[in-house]
């Protein structure tokens, strides 16, 4: 079965979008692949700093 999924909203600056999108090309990686390994890392690290 299929994993349940949301969409993300958010504004960031050009160039940090467009270095993204290039990033993510040269690793062959799609948008929201890379997105969802971001947010896990940084609910990784907001939860590791807490404790």
């Amino acid at each position: 079965m299929a994993e349940e999924t949301r969409e993300v909203r958010g504004r960031v600056p050009k160039d940090i979008k467009i270095a993204f999108e290039i990033a993510c090309a040269r690793l062959e990686l799609t948008q929201t692949a890379a997105l969802e390994e971001a947010i896990r890392d940084w609910l990784q690290k907001k939860e590791s700093s807490e404790k």
